[in-house]
Parts: structure tokens; C-alpha cells; sequence
């Protein structure tokens, strides 16, 4: 799709990821909300409260059938451990960096973040083909109509650099304790800000 859709004569996609939900931030505030995603929100929550309320009755009585089986159970605690990171990190010295003057209320939207031999991008995906094209269980017949995409975020060469890839550590929610968060692709602007992209791919 990218190539039919997106890409340039010439350029190609060294690497890609997909983006769920709002990337994590070091160093730079995130972005503001406007009106229509808050309205989208709120309507999200109650859903979710609905639901969960609606649920709860079913859940008690599907807890209360595998208490049983599952107090005798034993764990065996596997020797692979998945690393938590973010897939998308955003970093700088505040609002005022390259990368914190970036940062706009558009970043909240689903959508792909690329890197090209000519630039890094964020593209949003729209309508109802956003699950199977981020996923990538999509097949590709299933993509033979132009799917709804809109650039929201892109720096061109020579603007940016490839700093090779990165280890980053992540925060723990509690204990508030450093841990490995796992590789990430470093691509900086002039002043040492940037994006890293989590590396799934070699």
C-alpha cells in the first residue's frame, strides 16, 4: 500500500511501525487536546464504564468456576522475558526543540510511523481498514482500493540524521525502578532531538 499510495519514485521504506495509541515522550510536553477528541473520549469512557458494569455479573461467575481448578494450578515461570517498551518515543529539550515544536494534537490519531531513505514520516489511517492495514493481517487483495491515509508528520533530508540504534530504559509504573526497554532505531534533528523507532525488524 505504501508503495501504491505513498511513496516517492525512488524512495524506499527502510523501516515502519504502527502507532495504537500516543507515543511516549522524554523531555518534551504532549501535545493538547482539541474538542472533538475530547468529545471522543468521554463517549469512549462511558462505553467502557457500560460495559464493564454490564460485564462484571458474567465475570464473578466465570471467576468463581476456575477458582477452583486454578488454586491447584502450578507456575512455571518461562526463561523469555518480553521487554515493555514504547514503539515510538519522542525526545528533545522542551517544547522549543526541533522535535517539541512538532508536537500537535494530531499525533493522538492511529496511524504508521516510517522511516524512508529520504525522510521519517507519520501517517494517519483512516476509516474502518486502520485494524487489518496496522496489524498487518490484512492480505494484500484486500487493500486493492487506495485506503484513507493522510501524512500528519514528515522531515525531509538532509534535516535529520541516522544515529545507528539505541538501548533505552523504561520507568516502572510503582516501584518507579529502571529496566530495559529494547532497541530503537535514532533518528535526530540538528539540535539532538528526535524520534526512536523500536526495532522489530533487522
Amino acid at each position: 500500500m505504501l508503495e501504491r499510495q505513498w511513496l516517492e519514485p525512488g524512495e524506499k521504506t527502510l523501516d515502519w511501525i504502527s502507532q495504537w495509541k500516543l507515543p511516549a515522550f522524554d523531555g518534551i510536553p504532549k501535545p493538547p487536546w482539541t474538542a472533538e477528541q475530547v468529545w471522543r473520549r468521554i463517549g469512549k469512557v462511558v462505553g467502557l464504564t457500560l460495559a464493564w458494569i454490564a460485564g462484571s455479573v458474567v465475570l464473578l461467575i466465570v471467576l468463581a468456576f476456575l477458582a477452583e481448578g486454578l488454586s491447584g494450578a502450578s507456575v512455571d515461570g518461562g526463561s523469555g522475558k518480553k521487554l515493555k517498551g514504547p514503539n515510538v518515543v519522542l525526545r528533545g529539550q522542551g517544547r522549543d526543540s526541533v522535535m517539541g515544536r512538532m508536537v500537535t494534537p494530531a499525533l493522538r490519531c492511529r496511524g504508521l510511523w516510517v522511516y524512508t531513505n529520504r525522510r521519517i514520516a507519520f501517517i494517519a489511517v483512516e476509516g474502518r481498514t486502520y485494524g487489518k492495514f496496522l496489524s498487518g493481517s490484512g492480505q494484500p487483495s484486500e487493500f486493492t482500493e487506495p485506503v484513507p491515509i493522510r501524512t500528519l508528520f514528515q522531515v525531509r533530508e538532509p534535516h535529520y540524521r541516522y544515529d545507528g540504534e539505541a538501548d533505552r530504559l523504561r520507568r516502572t509504573r510503582f516501584l518507579r525502578r529502571f529496566k530495559p526497554a529494547g532497541v530503537y532505531r535514532r533518528i535526530s534533528f540538528a539540535d539532538g532531538s528526535g524520534v526512536d523507532l523500536r526495532r522489530y525488524r533487522k
